[in-house]
């Protein structure tokens, strides 16, 4: 049933190329990908196989990567993508040997893949369970991780049909590495052996992102050295809230960094605000005056990805997008930089943002006037301000670690 259930979503997923310019990327990435890795992998061997998902993911196993290039520079490292998201941005990485879109989950795909890389060890991340790769690993003796897992009374291997989940996690892995303890009681509860809370690589790539000096040209000129407020990987509804408060207070400045650089979005924008947009890639392009309306802009639209964590050191408060669609993204990548936050009312996928709620570092918002609420405390209350301010940045200090516990397991 299930190698059907793949065998008819790839049909649909070519059926939908055809229109839609995300699964065009999705199939042709994948077109002789088992050849090409083939290629690539020929005469190597005690290769490192890295999975993850989509561009989240990746974030997560990142400082994981980064570590095991610096400690064992003479091992391959093979990086594979599910999403175009992660891999389109970066298919061309330099930390790892190849990186690949990974062909779908076919009992033949998954037995060609295993048998042409010969991994030495394989790490998956959050919650990849891909049934035929995880048989054949267990088949030809393979070392297999997954790492970041969080449970959750939502997560499948809790429902009542996720009886197939729980085998794969009680059987699939050499050690589950889980950020916290409840994971680990939860997934013990059902069976699984070899638990570990390893935390959660990511406070440590933040706080590297953070720590490393980093401006962008275009970026200071607007801001003229004052600290705005950030809105991070945005949606519509998240993009009005901020609008709202763009058109109540006109003197402060609003940095935009929409999840999707599309054009619609950046029109709303820029139709919405009256106290004048400017938008990134205009003021990169040739010809136009570097500082042509940019200095007296109220808001700046970056339609550029790869520079969201670094762009939250700008800020003094952000809003993450997400939690309108319940896809709520990074916290902790504003959090690092002592940036108190809000999101929308489906926060609830993100760890982090509950944990920060207790000291008021972080609060849910449903409407313009919770966010008006929240943004006039922390713009009114200085001392306010930088309590909630010191409780972020602690949080994300205070978290870090996960990287050495986990290559601690791994090797």
């Amino acid at each position: 049933m299930y190698s059907l259930a793949i065998s008819i979503v790839s049909f649909f997923l070519h059926v939908m190329a055809l229109w839609n310019g995300k699964m065009k990327l999705f199939v042709e990435g994948r077109k002789n990908v088992l050849d090409r890795i083939a290629e690539a992998v020929k005469g190597h061997k005690d290769i490192i196989w890295f999975h993850t998902a989509s561009m989240g993911e990746f974030e997560e196993a990142r400082p994981v990567i980064e570590a095991v290039r610096k400690r064992y520079p003479e091992r391959k490292i093979l990086l594979t993508f599910f999403s175009p998201s992660g891999y389109e941005i970066r298919k061309n990485w330099p930390v790892a040997d190849w990186v690949f879109y990974l062909p779908l989950d076919t009992a033949r795909n998954a037995r060609r893949f295993v048998e042409t890389v010969r991994p030495a060890k394989a790490v998956f991340t959050i919650g990849e369970f891909w049934f035929n790769y995880l048989r054949q690993l267990r088949l030809h003796g393979v070392d297999t991780y997954i790492m970041s897992v969080l449970a959750t009374k939502n997560s499948p291997y809790m429902k009542w049909y996720g009886h197939a989940y729980r085998r794969l996690l009680r059987t699939s892995y050499k050690t589950i590495m889980v950020k916290n303890d409840e994971t680990k009681a939860a997934l013990e509860a059902i069976g699984c052996k070899s638990v570990c809370v390893a935390g959660d690589a990511r406070f440590d790539r933040v706080n590297d992102t953070a720590s490393a000096p980093w401006h962008d040209d275009i970026v200071d000129r607007w801001s003229g050295g004052k600290k705005v407020f950030v809105a991070g990987s945005t949606c519509f509804k998240d993009d009005d809230l901020v609008i709202s408060l763009c058109l109540k207070y006109p003197s402060e400045k609003f940095l935009f960094i929409p999840h999707e650089p599309d054009p619609e979005p950046i029109r709303h924008i820029v139709e919405s605000v009256k106290g004048g947009a400017a938008v990134y890639s205009e003021y990169e392009s040739a010809g136009r005056q570097p500082d042509a309306g940019l200095e007296s802009a109220q808001v700046l639209i970056i339609d550029k990805v790869g520079m969201l964590s670094k762009l939250y050191r700008y800020g003094w408060a952000a809003l993450i997008g997400g939690g309108f669609i319940n896809m709520p993204h990074s916290v902790i990548e504003a959090s690092v930089y002592g940036l108190p936050v809000v999101m929308g009312p489906q926060y609830h996928k993100n760890l982090q943002f509950v944990e920060l709620m207790p000291s008021g570092a972080a609060v849910p918002v449903k409407d313009e006037a919770d966010i008006a609420a929240w943004f006039g405390k922390l713009h009114d209350d200085p001392e306010y301000l930088s309590r909630v301010s010191r409780a972020a940045y602690d949080y994300c200090k205070g978290n870090c670690g996960a990287t050495d516990t986990i290559m601690n397991i791994l090797f």
